[in-house]
């Protein structure tokens, strides 16, 4: 039997949270990207891949698409081809490439100018946070790169404007991968290369993707199709969006949004935060499954053929005391302000420069020192902390990783 993937069991809503403000702004998404140059890094991956499939249907001249992933891809494209409508989009390229690396950087010299760059390239789990060796994954990906390509671009696409992604998690980051991802909103906001791009500058935080590539849902259909039992975090609660809204969002944030704004999904806390344990409880009795509770993992396991031929499954609860796991999600962070926007379903925060004496030029400098040097956890923790200084108190560590549970 087909595993039901419904989005509704998630996001609790039938029809997409933005879909007044796409049939509002078709006009003026139609006339901004007519005619246009677009480039997409990290296109192939859950969210730039939705963001695609939602352009897809205006009359862009040249979309390019940049992913280092080579089967991903190749997946993106066979289901351009399969989709059901044609392309509106004149010629797609997609290129196998570091975004950041010097290949990258030939091919930006050479190519036409672009209109649009919309990056979505990101180590984006909390569970990266392992050690040393994997926070300065985090951080040489979700910042120094991010650098190295806004200089890239300020040579030759300098008009260019230019939207990266970003995480609720970097709203007041208690994690390495959430303050990667705050320091990434320094850098294309406030950094020399930055300032030295006449085109805006947008970016956008938001919650989980239901279903996206790496994540808990994901594992949900994995484990129902090999016969595992699902799990599920005791005590948290997260929002959601269907892969076709977080699309929708970064289109109207990166198109038609205002520059040095960062917007955010207009979501509630009593309506629209899901506890994680009813996500899984949910998407078992689509399944046609009723969830039995477990606390120890290897007893449902060997609990689950018996369970299986009664129509149940275990479902294992585990303590939410991983490292830098927020029990809470939250888009704003201390000492911003959300303002309603152009979108009616949509708010934006202007960005804010830190107010330390450390700018992220200097920051990302001693970043790179720091790479190849031995540096622990609390040398990066300390790094942060200059241009951050909350983090310092902040940031939950725990000798617990996501990579210790099922």
């Amino acid at each position: 039997m087909p595993i039901l993937l419904p989005d509704q069991i998630a996001t609790g809503r039938s029809t997409s949270l933005f879909v007044r403000d796409m049939n509002a702004n078709r006009n003026a998404l139609d006339d901004t990207l007519k005619g246009k140059r677009v480039c997409v890094i990290g296109g192939a991956g859950s969210i730039g891949a939705a963001t695609i499939e939602v352009m897809l249907d205006f009359p862009i001249k040249d979309l390019v698409v940049i992913d280092h992933n080579e089967n991903a891809l190749a997946s993106l494209t066979r289901r351009i081809h399969a989709a059901s409508s044609t392309p509106n989009v004149s010629s797609i390229l997609t290129l196998p490439l570091d975004f950041s690396g010097s290949i990258a950087g030939s091919f930006f010299k050479e190519t036409d100018p672009f209109d649009f760059v919309l990056n979505f390239a990101a180590l984006k789990h909390v569970r990266s946070e392992k050690n040393a060796f994997s926070a300065l994954a985090l951080l040489e990906t979700n910042v120094l790169k991010h650098l190295i390509f806004l200089k890239t671009l300020k040579k030759s696409h300098v008009s260019a404007n230019y939207f990266s992604v970003s995480t609720d998690k970097a709203a007041n980051p208690v994690s390495f991968m959430g303050a990667s991802k705050r320091l990434m909103e320094h850098v294309i906001f406030g950094s020399e290369a930055s300032l030295r791009l006449s085109g805006k500058v947008t970016s956008a935080r938001f919650a989980n993707v239901a279903y996206s590539a790496g994540s808990l849902l994901e594992s949900f259909a994995t484990r129902l199709h090999e016969d595992s039992p699902l799990a599920a975090p005791e005590g948290i609660e997260r929002y959601f969006l269907s892969h076709k809204e977080a699309g929708e969002l970064c289109l109207l944030a990166a198109i038609l949004g205002e520059d040095c704004q960062i917007y955010i999904p207009s979501l509630l806390p009593d309506e629209h935060l899901i506890p994680m344990q009813t996500v899984a409880e949910r998407f078992l009795e689509a399944n046609g499954y009723r969830p039995v509770i477990y606390i120890d993992a290897e007893r449902a396991k060997a609990d689950l053929d018996d369970l299986k031929r009664t129509g149940q499954w275990p479902l294992v609860i585990t303590p939410g005391n991983t490292a830098g796991e927020k029990p809470y999600e939250e888009f704003v962070g201390l000492g911003e302000t959300a303002f309603s926007s152009e979108f009616s379903k949509l708010h934006k925060i202007p960005y804010q420069s830190p107010t330390t004496d450390m700018d992220i030029n200097t920051l990302c400098d001693e970043l790179t020192n720091l790479i190849g040097q031995n540096a622990t956890l609390s040398d990066l923790k300390h790094l942060i902390s200059k241009m951050e200084p909350a983090f310092a108190s902040a940031h939950m560590a725990s000798d617990i990783k996501l990579d210790d549970r099922i």
